[in-house]
């Protein structure tokens, strides 16, 4: 080798070497449009941002057009009060990250928001959507504040997509719903005459919505319903029911929702009333109706069932007085098998009386709270199956903040409820049709044993029962 070639070898070899290291760079610079954001920068076309921490939009960025910006597991990003968040891209929720809008934030035609987590929108925010969301298997989609879809928006929902009661929202778009998901419209709602809902799976309208059908709300076959309020539908808006007619004729709240409101006096009493109430003088009293305790589950030191020691009087008076009644069972029971046990032994005590107001189900103990909603759902869809299959319509009887803390109301708003809260006026956020509101009520003919007026629970209920259990022959009525 000649001392020409020598340095023309190593000069050939250091740029071999220098253009593989460019070519590692520029790699990485590539593997680089994969990035942490930081909620300050202003975000580039073609890249994809992270949101790892929690990063908050203080002004208006904008993701665009062929863009990601992902939240994380572990990562929340908020949109405050001053903030605005433009959506051409994609905005992305995963699993465990969550996004909780108090500003502006615009979803465009050809954006995508896409939720696998959690999305919030405060009272204060603002959503508007002329593009696509999709609610994943594990999504949540929250709204409390005004909503606007326009026509061109397209909402797929797998899971779960509330409008709360504080919302205001405009539905001109698309809404389709698949057999898992659960599509809850809570507050005010105007379906446009473009707009439809499309559902699979199950719709709840809430106890203080409005909602107003200028377009098409479809169920299939397969869906499900639980409606607290009336909607109202208009000359153009279509309601389109697929459900087999079964499941109008059950014996849950769907039955209830069109009947009249109306509010009839009553009281309920058990053994603690004793065996002097004058029956005569309490419906001359102006009471309209009498809820009657008819037993309890396993307790005390023999640990046994027990028919209420009165119930048979206090049925057959107040009937005889023109009163209707309602009955109710006190629950001890832990288990499935011991709710089962206490409903058949329930039925069994109240069999061949006519029951003009409904059979409920009293749950209230702490220990039972303890027991897990999961299971609890499980014991009250047993004990009411029991009374359904004996033809008697059921109802929940419990305090307001036990229901809140131990109930999961979200898988048992199908049944009506009997809501015990002593206060002048209810604070319950859920459905119910008999309202419980004193314990220390005087009722003429309510008296001890000297004749004097003792404490009775004081009631009001909101539907016309008898006429109800007529029309669709229930409770031997």
């Amino acid at each position: 080798m000649t001392a020409i070639q020598r340095p023309a070898r190593v000069l050939t070899s250091f740029l071999l070497c220098a253009a593989l290291i460019l070519s590692l760079f520029t790699f990485k610079a590539s593997a680089g449009d994969v990035c942490i954001w930081d909620g300050k920068s202003a975000l580039e076309t073609g890249k994809t941002y992270f949101v790892t921490d929690t990063v908050k939009v203080r002004s208006e960025l904008t993701i665009p057009a062929g863009s990601k910006l992902s939240v994380r597991e572990g990562g929340s990003l908020r949109i405050m009060s001053a903030g605005s968040l433009i959506v051409n891209g994609e905005l992305a929720v995963a699993i465990g990250g969550s996004v909780k809008n108090s500003g502006r934030l615009a979803v465009k035609k050809g954006g995508s928001l896409n939720i696998y987590g959690l999305f919030q929108t405060s009272v204060n925010g603002v959503i508007t959507v002329s593009g696509n969301i999709t609610v994943y298997n594990r999504g949540v989609f929250e709204s409390s504040s005004d909503a606007k879809f326009f026509t061109s928006s397209s909402v797929y929902v797998k899971n779960r997509f509330c409008l709360y009661k504080s919302s205001d929202s405009k539905i001109s778009g698309k809404i389709t719903g698949t057999a898992a998901s659960n599509i809850e419209l809570r507050g005010n709602v105007s379906l446009t005459l473009s707009g439809e809902i499309d559902l699979n799976g199950h719709l709840t309208v809430g106890a203080a919505s409005n909602v107003r059908v200028s377009g098409k709300i479809s169920l299939s076959d397969t869906a499900t319903y639980t409606r607290f309020t009336a909607i109202t539908v208009t000359r153009s808006g279509k309601f389109i029911d697929k459900r087999p007619r079964y499941e109008y004729n059950n014996m849950t709240v769907d039955i209830l929702i069109d009947e009249p409101d109306v509010e009839r006096r009553g009281i309920d009493v058990s053994w603690a009333q004793g065996e002097y109430i004058d029956w005569e003088k309490v419906a001359a009293s102006g009471i309209d109706f009498v809820i009657i305790r008819a037993g309890r589950g396993r307790a005390g030191e023999d640990n046994t069932l027990a028919e209420d020691k009165y119930f048979r009087r206090n049925i057959e008076e107040a009937q005889k007085y023109g009163i209707d009644v309602g009955v109710y069972f006190y629950s001890y029971a832990t288990t499935v098998a011991e709710a089962e046990e206490e409903a058949r032994f329930f039925v069994e005590i109240i069999d061949g009386y006519r029951i003009q107001y409904p059979v409920i189900l009293d749950l209230e103990e702490t220990f039972q709270g303890k027991i897990g909603k999961k299971k609890l759902t499980n014991m009250i869809d047993a004990f009411f199956s029991i009374l359904m299959e004996n033809n008697y319509f059921p109802m929940l009887y419990s305090y307001k903040s036990w229901i809140e803390q131990y109930l999961d109301m979200s898988e048992l708003d199908k049944y009506a409820v009997w809501l015990a809260q002593v206060s002048d006026e209810v604070t319950y956020d859920g459905g119910y049709y008999i309202w419980q509101y004193s314990f220390t009520g005087k009722v003429s003919g309510i008296v001890d044993y000297r004749g004097e007026l003792m404490d009775v629970d004081l009631d009001i209920s909101y539907k016309d029962w008898p006429s109800i259990f007529r029309r669709y022959g229930l409770n031997n009525m």
